[in-house]
């Protein structure tokens, strides 16, 4: 039977820098030989290990802790993670100081072969409060003191911006999708619980509207405009036109036509757009499609292992919603119907089975990582009033 999980708000998202606990510090290994200069942590509250040097926190000590995916600032205090030892080029973060997984060749145990993952910043309380000159870390905004953005990719400007075509703001009556990282959620699981996983595929995401008679498409944060004024010649000046110069009159002499967006997430969005517009307009109901705009010349993360590059540009999607005077996700069931009826492609299913542990649960995603250079898997329960996502730290490494 499955677990009863109280419903995620999706608007409520956990601050990406943290006060933590360290729980436990794990000796690393070089073969059969002990690492002597660094030590695997593991938090109380939250589900990631960070790999710091030996000694340098103790079991309960309070920390600092900043989640990956967010970017570092260049505040001094992450200088030697910007430049180890001041040589830029050893910087181990990704694009833009993101913090991302790093790889040890070393391993927990002397008898596996099998490596480490550090992921995230740990920074010890102290430092933290020498740098930002407060004695009581839990009064102010650590997001804010430390200047920690998260980091996505560049949103594209297609769409004929200097004219008319311009992104708008995001439609306020939807959320952004942004899935959790399960590291952030453990203790919000309770087994037995029956968890469908479907790939990550690293792309951008994208959402189709279809509402009360009106339709769109956005990108993460913006909606796009489906069509722009472009500017296809100009007016010759006459007398008029000099006599408005003489007194600083401005005039615009562009001539425009309004021609189709060139974003591309218009231009591959549109025909999936027309045809759930016929589909909604038929069974009279507002629906909402998410999801990953994919394929050659889409950057997605920018890792050059994403299996996405060598497709022809497309849309898998992996959820829906409703809106009747609000947006409501639909259960998987019905998810899956939808999709079924308008034939678009979803993203894989992996598995979809009952778990009994966290460890069952992240064995059964690794063990799927081995022989699948993927981005990640995204975990839900049948309602979807649970999702998280499970990362490929391996491919996260590399991005």
């Amino acid at each position: 039977m499955d677990t009863e999980l109280l419903q995620q708000d999706t608007e409520e998202k956990i601050e990406p820098v943290q006060i933590v606990t360290v729980a436990a510090k794990i000796p690393l290994f070089k073969g059969v030989d002990a690492a002597n200069a660094i030590e695997l942590i593991q938090l109380k509250e939250f589900g990631y290990e960070i790999v710091a040097q030996k000694d340098l926190y103790q079991i309960g000590d309070k920390a600092v802790y900043i989640f990956p995916d967010f970017c570092a600032s260049e505040m001094p205090i992450f200088k030697e993670f910007i430049e180890p030892g001041g040589d830029p080029k050893k910087c181990r973060l990704g694009s833009n100081r993101r913090i991302r997984a790093i790889k040890f060749n070393l391993s927990r145990d002397p008898n596996i072969v099998e490596p480490t993952y550090s992921q995230g910043i740990l920074l010890p309380y102290s430092e933290v409060q020498e740098e930002i000159s407060v004695a009581n870390l839990y009064n102010v905004n650590l997001t804010q003191e430390l200047k920690i953005v998260k980091w996505e990719e560049p949103d594209e400007k297609g769409g004929g911006a200097n004219m008319g075509g311009s992104s708008q703001s995001f439609p306020e009556w939807m959320y952004k999708t942004d899935e959790e990282n399960i590291n952030n959620l453990w203790g919000k699981i309770q087994y037995p619980i029956t968890l469908i996983g479907t790939m990550k595929t690293d792309g951008s995401s994208i959402t189709l509207f279809c509402r009360n008679g009106k339709y769109g498409i956005c990108s993460r944060k913006q909606l796009k405009p489906m069509q722009y004024n472009k500017v296809v010649g100009r007016k010759q000046t006459n007398f008029f036109h000099k006599i408005l110069r003489f007194f600083k009159i401005t005039t615009d002499l562009n001539i425009y036509q309004l021609v189709d967006s060139d974003s591309e997430f218009v231009r591959i969005g549109k025909p999936y757009l027309d045809k759930m517009m016929l589909y909604t307009h038929k069974n009279n109901f507002n629906l909402i499609l998410r999801g990953e705009l994919n394929g050659k010349g889409l950057k997605g993360s920018g890792n050059k292992n994403n299996p996405s590059v060598k497709n022809e540009p497309n849309i898998k999607f992996f959820g829906a919603d409703i809106y009747d005077m609000r947006t409501i996700k639909l259960e998987e069931e019905k998810f899956d119907n939808i999709i079924k009826d308008l034939e678009f492609e979803r993203c894989p299913v992996i598995f979809n089975e009952e778990f009994n542990s966290k460890e069952e649960l992240l064995q059964k995603c690794n063990d799927h990582f081995k022989g699948n250079m993927i981005e990640g898997i995204v975990v839900r329960t049948p309602d979807t009033k649970f999702s998280a996502k499970v990362m490929n730290l391996e491919y996260d490494s590399k991005k």
